[in-house]
């Protein structure tokens, strides 16, 4: 007969033994890949000499706080309010992430490693701007501030014959649940809420998948073959994916095969876009969230021969001391989280073009608890593919020493030459590549963008031949002095046909738009390098 406090949640979440120490481990992994993939380009990103410097982020904010009494650190909490945003403290950061998260992999300290992690990554995001405002970055700290009552809190957590789950262990596995729930739901139900008559190349026409291999930030070699599936394979594959993000989201609810086919549906979605795009370590994530759905029993026998796992029979009552004393630990943030949970769902299903709930159920302080703790990303809304690009605008960026000649520059990992066979490179995401892609969206340089600040430090960089943007470069076309005008012509991309491929070898095609940058040259009496 099971323990009374067992029947009070009305799971076996005492039989996910093998889940939850996996997953543990795949957050610390995914941490690894976020973190080392943003050291090999922090100095240039947010750096000292960086494209938006984390010192000028602190000086906006600090400007924005004078007058209100609120402290600059609960505006935007991070470390680097206390060791300085010198590279040396980006860097060392960085480095401090890898090592903790490796800990967590090899289970060593799990729980104070990733508390730390957690600390570390809300620093690297909240310093990152433009660069770092990714919903898979809130969503790994969202994963990750779970992690903390999922993991065991001891030296050294056995990795071979996982050990039971503890109370908090168990309210924070039904947790992982909902947060993989809420993640899947909403980006279904945003497809339809978002939409509109005026845009039927969203989702309600059935054509999206049409455009979505093109249009996507950073495209594969595989997507240009999707791309030319026939019109009525991309239609009928919305029919799998609506079932898999607003059907299977409720199966968690029924018993261990609901959670079972929940897991396969998701995991099953996300290793399609593994093979067709290039969204970074989020398809991984997602599938690392997909582990604790799985029962033990339901695991293949040669991973739990191969784990050493040995199940448990029936478990005994907890004591109670340890019992209260976790809960008291644990319960203020798990109502916390229920409490955020609740206003981000609810404020989600309201505030739609097409809303499901006609009026706003939250009270005013709930909305005024989650806006002030907004900046820890303790719970967040996700609407992924929200809407779809039909076109696939690009910014080329050419420079010239007389204004004649004009030559381009070719970034790195960005769509530029049109032979270029596209590449792989998740999980690692280049940043700049990514912001290309969104600033392009935008039609022409504008002052008052969210791009405008990196971009024109980007062309100025470029003009005064600064050789940290190099890494940004496949070759340099001015490799011995820099170019005195700068401009950026918006271009518009599309796939070739396979009968144009055949026959010229290029990937894509192009046809000039207009400008996105006039001409600019170097600031009047400022020395090249």
């Amino acid at each position: 007969m099971k323990p009374d406090w067992q029947l009070i949640f009305g799971l076996d979440t005492d039989r996910y033994r093998i889940g939850r120490s996996l997953a543990v481990r795949g957050i610390g992994l995914i941490y690894f890949i976020a973190i080392a993939s943003w050291w090999s380009q922090v100095s240039l990103l947010v750096g000292e000499n960086g494209l938006i410097p984390a010192a000028r982020v602190h000086e906006w904010v600090v400007t924005q706080a004078e007058g209100t009494g609120k402290l600059p650190f609960f505006a935007l909490p991070n470390l680097f309010w206390f060791t300085g945003t010198s590279d040396f403290a980006l860097h060392i950061s960085c480095f401090a992430g890898c090592l903790l998260s490796l800990l967590v992999v090899f289970g060593r300290l799990t729980g104070p490693s990733l508390a730390l992690l957690w600390v570390i990554y809300l620093s690297l995001v909240n310093t990152g701007g433009v660069f770092m405002s990714f919903q898979w970055d809130i969503l790994l700290l969202e994963a990750g501030f779970l992690s903390l009552f999922l993991c065991r809190w001891e030296w050294k957590s056995a990795f071979f014959d996982p050990p039971p789950l503890t109370v908090v262990n168990r309210i924070a596995l039904v947790w992982s649940w909902l947060l993989l729930a809420k993640l899947m739901f909403l980006s279904g139900w945003v497809k339809l809420a978002w939409a509109s008559e005026t845009s039927p190349e969203w989702w309600p026409d059935g054509t999206a998948m049409t455009f979505h291999y093109m249009t996507q930030p950073i495209p594969t070699w595989t997507a240009w073959w999707a791309h030319h599936l026939p019109e009525w394979f991309h239609k009928a594959s919305l029919v799998p994916m609506y079932v898999i993000e607003l059907v299977l989201p409720f199966a968690i609810i029924f018993g261990r095969f609901g959670r079972l086919a929940a897991a396969i549906g998701f995991s099953f979605l996300m290793v399609l876009i593994l093979l067709t795009g290039n969204y970074t370590y989020f398809n991984w994530l997602t599938i690392v969230l997909c582990i604790p759905l799985l029962q033990d029993k339901l695991w293949p026998l040669w991973i739990r021969q191969w784990l050493r796992f040995e199940p448990l029979g029936l478990t005994a009552r907890p004591l109670l001391k340890p019992l209260l004393t976790g809960l008291a630990l644990a319960g203020p943030a798990i109502v916390l989280l229920s409490l955020l949970n609740l206003q981000t769902v609810l404020g989600d299903l309201h505030q739609a073009p097409k809303p499901m709930l006609k009026s706003s159920l939250v009270p005013t302080w709930l909305d005024r608890l989650s806006g002030s703790l907004a900046p820890f990303h303790l719970a967040s809304g996700y609407g992924l593919f929200r809407t779809m690009t039909t076109e696939r605008p690009e910014i080329l960026i050419e420079g010239s020493r007389d204004g004649l000649e004009w030559l381009p520059y070719d970034f790195v990992w960005k769509v530029d030459e049109i032979d270029d066979r596209p590449k792989f490179v998740a999980p690692h995401q280049p940043r700049v590549a990514w912001q290309f892609w969104f600033a392009a969206l935008e039609g022409q340089f504008d002052y008052r963008s969210r791009n405008a600040a990196w971009f024109e430090s980007l062309v100025l960089k470029l003009l005064e031949g600064d050789p940290d943007v190099q890494a940004l470069i496949k070759k340099n076309p001015f490799p011995e002095n820099p170019p005195k005008l700068i401009r950026a012509r918006l271009m518009r991309y599309e796939f070739t046909t396979p009968a144009e491929r055949k026959e010229t070898g290029h990937w894509w095609k192009r046809t000039v738009i207009g400008d996105y940058l006039p001409t600019v040259s170097r600031p009047a009496g400022q020395p090249t390098q």
